[in-house]
């Protein structure tokens, strides 16, 4: 049966000569794996740039199972972005969102909040004059709220973090996972968008207690090749 969706695209793999397997995240049925064939071909219709990070694409694919290999009838881009795929420090932001999101969404499992999200976010990383330095950090923070373990700012005055339990606490426990000091003052002014500059180095410190903060909430992204780039690019 056809079906009709937008999509997001994030990533693509090689998958023969003339095909690929694009992961496109889509409004009406999650992420999914399609097939598009033939357009690596230089007479196809359709092109790889359709399957760039954040782009936007309309899509008719043919849905015989829930899960699985899908495969597209049409695919076309749903606007046409000038900004992202021509300046490379939005371009690279767009690819660590897409790796962030392949690391954390399910296969087959519609989430349409997200999506309306994620599809904000290309908006925004397309149409804002200045991107700030802290974007990716703010992202983050965002986005566990649609993952379920958004930080608490309840007892915001208490001295401490708790990373494994994601609220403010007057005193350590019996685990690690806790921040306090400068590391805390900055993350607080992420998650409550206060207007202070922090230093490239204290990025990096949050970016990796970000990343712990996702590890000890089940999902872990490790692996990460695009942060490095980015935090390189943000000096």
């Amino acid at each position: 049966m056809l079906q009709k969706t937008k999509g997001i695209s994030l990533h693509y793999y090689k998958y023969s000569e003339s095909s690929v397997i694009a992961k496109i995240f889509t409004q009406e049925f999650g992420l999914q794996s399609i097939i598009i064939n033939g357009i690596r071909q230089k007479k196809a219709k359709a092109k790889l740039g359709f399957l760039q990070p954040f782009t936007l694409v309309d899509l008719e694919l043919y849905k015989k199972s829930k899960t699985g290999l899908k495969r597209i009838k049409e695919i076309g881009v749903t606007k046409v972005l000038k900004r992202i795929p021509f300046d490379i420090s939005r371009g690279l932001l767009a690819v660590f969102i897409a790796e962030v999101l392949l690391k954390v969404l399910a296969e087959d499992e519609k989430d349409e909040l997200l999506f309306n999200y994620i599809e904000t976010s290309v908006s925004e990383l397309e149409n804002t004059n200045e991107i700030p330095n802290t974007y990716p950090l703010i992202f983050l923070i965002k986005l566990s709220a649609y993952l379920g373990f958004y930080p608490s700012k309840e007892n915001d005055v208490l001295p401490f973090f708790d990373l494994q339990n994601g609220c403010f606490s007057e005193k350590k426990n019996s685990h690690n996972h806790f921040i306090d000091g400068e590391d805390l003052q900055n993350f607080k002014a992420l998650l409550f968008n206060w207007k202070v500059n922090i230093s490239y180095g204290n990025r990096k410190k949050i970016l990796l207690i970000l990343l712990d903060y996702y590890k000890l909430h089940h999902h872990e992204l490790k692996n990460l090749k695009s942060h490095r780039v980015i935090e390189q690019l943000r000096q």
